[in-house]
């Protein structure tokens, strides 16, 4: 049969050239096609005798369209024609069909409109076609999610379309990665690009010229903002290339991206730019719909990811169970599963949308949710160091969203001490940048509510600037300091408990600035009270010994140092025993000291003992076991160079 006289092509008027799924592969790695291209493929002779299907599936907006448009563009001379059929709703897919059969056949009246033909009457008709042909044919099902649920609203059954003879190739593009099921072919999964080739659509669409590294830099700062997703990557360089003002300061674009996201991710394409009808949260709202239709456990339990950080969402966060709640999501291309971190993770855009899309109230309800399952997954976290910092990007994002959904003047005080609650398991990890943000806010919070009076106030003043003192941000942490002590003494009392807390603190910051006169003045005053309050044996008045006598080693007062030491070694043994790690310390400090004081043989005695109690409790891999090695290492070459020089 001839070629007919009205072939029916895809949007841009393209056809096709011989297909495989290699070629396919090639092209896709522009936009994170990952898949190696290791089985049967399009266009290669094979013992299968039917069509063969190839399905591109991924994240709505991810480049999906333009693939397939670029691979039917540049091997358009060896397919006789290929046919575009939109298969998003069961009306458009029949449409298409039955438009396929009439123009297959010539069937139009003379006034150029199509004759009527029943749906069932048109695929049969379209099958036989197909299989009295020879050469290569090209058809694409655009946009095929609803594929799989029989009992879903607008489920199509997709390959009661397609027809089967060795003449035609299929491509299937879809958002459902069970849509691969459907082919012994190998998938083509389309992700995020590579961040060069990124920079680069960006470049051409936003119609502007490197003029040296620092265009570049900003435009790459862009696209890795946007994740790379090919889509939204082009609505932002489009409206870039439109604006004369951020073409001439692309970087203005992030600011104003940041602010106005949601409006400018809904903005539509052109027709020209990607064939594509929906903006980037059009196609995701859909993909959103499909999962809560099909359990809405799922479609929460998106929502509530979004109040996350979007990577590495593993399943000791939940107790529910999110494995089978993550099946609907995985297979709209909303999550993915990371198998090297063992857990699942969103793209950064899909996780900013679900965000977007809800009102005030839900967020407000949403991010309180979160924040309390942040709260659960610290109180059954493990003491293991590497289980709390893979939970510290989780507090973080639901703090964030926490704090955006409840500006400080909507914040009540449950919320601040439930976010203060969470910062000392961030401080306790030395995450110094993270617990300033943290308790930054609630001091903020605090003043507003409570007053700059309020003992809880002070109290933050004082938690924020120990964590100043921590990031090496000396004379902020010591005017702070100053003020809180001076309030404290005012509100309580010299010899209040909570003064001479603030006292030391504030001795802890004078010598670390190396104001170390001061320091110990302050130190032999709280030494002193603690004594007269607490008693000799108390822990705070031996913590405040051990703080003077590193202020007086500081000093080089080394023979003070050795007898303050000595008597703190004396009580941690008679109070905790010989092996608790605060005894073991004070050990460790004393044998420092009389090394200073060039007591080589007594210090290295008591490094031996250090070593031996550290390798038997923490093993021999712990930190604490390795400093012992190293200073028992150091006494012994000084012992050794000594003898040499005394030979």
């Amino acid at each position: 049969m001839e070629l007919p006289s009205r072939p029916h092509y895809p949007p841009a008027q393209r056809e096709g050239g011989r297909s495989s799924e290699a070629q396919i592969r090639q092209e896709g790695s522009r936009f994170g096609a990952t898949h190696a291209a290791n089985r049967a493929v399009l266009g290669r002779n094979t013992a299968h005798s039917g069509t063969k299907t190839l399905v591109v599936w991924g994240l709505g907006g991810a480049g999906k369209t333009q693939l397939v448009l670029d691979y039917v563009q540049q091997h358009r001379d060896q397919y006789k024609a290929t046919f575009w059929i939109e298969a998003e709703r069961k009306e458009s897919l029949e449409r298409d069909f039955v438009r396929l059969y009439q123009t297959l056949f010539g069937l139009y009246t003379s006034a150029g409109q199509e004759t009527a033909i029943s749906v069932e009457d048109a695929v049969a008709r379209v099958k036989s076609w197909f299989a009295g042909q020879r050469g290569r044919w090209l058809i694409v099902f655009d946009g095929a999610d609803t594929i799989e649920d029989e009992k879903a609203d607008g489920y199509i059954n997709i390959k009661h379309f397609i027809p089967s003879t060795a003449a035609l190739d299929v491509i299937i593009k879809s958002r459902s990665s069970t849509a691969k099921d459907m082919t012994r072919l190998e998938g083509v999964q389309v992700g995020e690009m590579e961040a060069g080739q990124a920079a680069e659509l960006f470049q051409k669409y936003a119609r502007i010229y490197y003029n040296g590294v620092s265009t570049k830099d900003k435009v790459l700062c862009i696209v890795k903002e946007l994740r790379c997703l090919a889509l939204a990557i082009t609505l932002a360089a489009t409206y870039v290339g439109r604006t004369p003002r951020l073409q001439s300061n692309i970087k203005a674009y992030l600011s104003e991206y940041k602010e106005r996201r949601r409006e400018l991710l809904q903005r539509k394409p052109e027709s020209l730019v990607h064939q594509y009808s929906e903006s980037v949260l059009t196609t995701w709202e859909t993909s959103y719909a499909a999962v809560a239709g099909q359990c809405a456990e799922a479609s929460m339990l998106m929502t509530i990811l979004s109040f996350l950080s979007f990577d590495d969402i593993y399943l000791k966060l939940f107790y529910t169970n999110i494995e089978a709640n993550s099946e609907e999501q995985i297979k709209y291309s909303l999550v993915w599963w990371k198998a090297e971190q063992q857990g699942y993770a969103m793209h950064k855009l899909v996780h900013a949308w679900g965000y977007d899309r809800l009102g005030a109230e839900e967020q407000s309800k949403y991010s309180k949710a979160a924040f309390q399952l942040v709260i659960e997954a610290i109180e059954g976290c493990s003491r293991e160091p590497e289980d709390k910092l893979r939970l510290v990007p989780h507090v973080m994002g639901s703090f964030a969203a926490l704090t955006t959904a409840h500006d400080i003047d909507g914040t009540t005080e449950d919320i601040i001490n439930e976010i203060e609650g969470v910062v000392f398991f961030i401080k306790d990890l030395e995450r110094w940048a993270e617990t300033l943000l943290i308790e930054e806010y609630v001091l903020q919070a605090r003043c507003r509510l409570l007053g700059e009076e309020h003992p809880d106030t002070i109290l933050t003043i004082g938690n924020v600037a120990i964590t100043l003192r921590e990031q090496g941000q000396l004379e902020k942490a010591v005017h702070m300091q100053k003020k809180v002590l001076e309030k404290i003494m005012q509100i309580v009392g010299e010899d209040h408990p909570n003064t001479i807390l603030a006292t030391g603190n504030l001795a802890n910051m004078l010598r670390d600035q190396g104001q170390l006169e001061e320091a110990a003045k302050m130190e032999r005053e709280v030494l002193e009270k603690r004594r007269r309050m607490l008693g000799e044996d108390h822990p705070d008045t031996i913590s405040a010994m051990v703080n003077l006598a590193i202020t007086l080693g500081d000093q080089v007062q080394l023979d003070d140092v050795a007898k303050m030491e000595e008597e703190v070694l004396e009580k941690r043994r008679r109070i905790l025993g010989e092996d608790d790690p605060h005894t073991i310390l004070a050990m460790s400090n004393l044998a420092i000291t009389l090394v200073r004081q060039g007591q080589l043989d007594e210090a290295a005695k008591i490094e031996k003992e250090v070593l031996e109690k550290r390798r038997r409790i923490f093993g021999e891999e712990h930190l604490s076991t390795i400093s012992a090695k190293i200073n028992l290492s150091i006494t012994l070459r000084r012992l050794n160079l000594q003898g040499q020089e005394n030979s």
